[in-house]
């Protein structure tokens, strides 16, 4: 039997068209003003599959960590994939789908699956990760939301 991967997903909705919340998506160098947790050193045109990006966790539980995501998917202005660690530990993909709703409003699918020799590790933490998850999407539709508004 396969056992399928522990995965985290929140569901936003945002009161914009898919294209305003991708340009914020894609700001990578922007993140450090309005995600709670993450802060990323890179810039919307690196925004390419296979590309690396830099960043930082700050959280109070496990403080600063540096982190190193590598782009596997992007479908602009839906979908967006990266990944994070190491098969030989734990690998995180977090993705982000942007469906447009009829009400011009977008709804934000915000998952992140985790594999790895490790994985079963994470499992004890799904509980608290499960409950911040909805954060970071709040955080993102404040962010889009301002700027429109």
């Amino acid at each position: 039997m396969v056992q399928e991967p522990p995965v985290v997903t929140a569901v936003t909705r945002i009161s914009a068209p898919p294209e305003d919340v991708w340009r914020v998506l894609v700001a990578f160098d922007q993140y450090a003003q309005w995600h709670p947790v993450l802060s990323l050193d890179a810039k919307p045109e690196q925004v390419v599959v296979g590309a690396e990006v830099q960043g930082r966790l700050s959280d109070a539980d496990t403080g600063q960590q540096d982190v190193t995501m590598r782009i596997v998917d992007v479908q602009a202005p839906h979908r967006l994939v990266w990944e994070g660690g190491s098969l030989d530990a734990i690998l995180g993909r977090h993705s982000f789908v942007l469906t447009p709703q009829p009400d011009g409003t977008t709804e934000l699918t915000d998952s992140e699956e985790f594999y790895g020799a490790a994985v079963a590790e994470l499992i004890p933490t799904l509980g608290r990760l499960r409950k911040d998850h909805p954060r970071y999407g709040a955080a993102l539709q404040a962010r889009v939301e301002g700027l429109s508004g």
